[in-house]
């Protein structure tokens, strides 16, 4: 099963436009410009991309408790030990980037979506329609193990022209979120 990249709804096979907005199944690259370009007119893609914000705040609120109590739990006798030195400052970062990739890769693989995205209606689809596999839900997951690579991962699929619902690494992961 496919979906429409302009409004996320399921296509029938064969089908040449989308029975729900109209917009060509298979556009060609660049034909109607980036995700860039497009995200000032096409309400649509506004909405999707409002979304998948809202969904990784969700999903980061989660993370974010889910490490701050690995990390203490695990850390704890150090901080009994040395309270001054208990807290560096590069390996929360590093622990909650690990915790970022293994959840997201877990439940997409699984599921199709995590809980953030699950709330506000996305899920994320391989090329062929169904869930992600492990490996594919990993590539497209890698660049969340650190925030700057994350930012340029968005902005490198946001800035080049392809579907305006994929970040970069979901072009090579052949995935996207509808």
């Amino acid at each position: 099963m496919t979906y429409c990249t302009k409004c996320g709804k399921k296509l029938l096979e064969g089908a040449e436009f989308c029975p729900n907005c109209g917009a060509p199944v298979r556009p060609e690259v660049g034909l109607y410009g980036t995700a860039a370009e497009r995200i000032g007119y096409d309400r649509f893609l506004q909405q999707h991309w409002i979304k998948r914000i809202i969904a990784i705040v969700v999903d980061s609120i989660i993370v974010g408790i889910a490490t701050t109590i690995v990390f203490v739990a695990v850390f704890f006798p150090r901080f009994l030990a040395n309270p001054v030195g208990f807290f560096n400052w590069l390996s929360f970062p590093f622990a909650m980037g690990l915790i970022y990739v293994l959840y997201f890769t877990i439940t997409e693989s699984s599921y199709g979506y995590t809980i953030g995205k699950g709330i506000v209606g996305l899920k994320v689809v391989a090329a062929d329609g169904e869930r992600p596999s492990l490996e594919r839900a990993f590539i497209r997951n890698i660049s969340k193990i650190y925030w700057i690579f994350l930012i340029l991962d968005v902005i490198g699929g946001f800035f080049t022209a392809t579907d305006p619902h994929q970040k970069y690494s979901d072009r090579i992961a052949h995935t996207t979120v509808v």
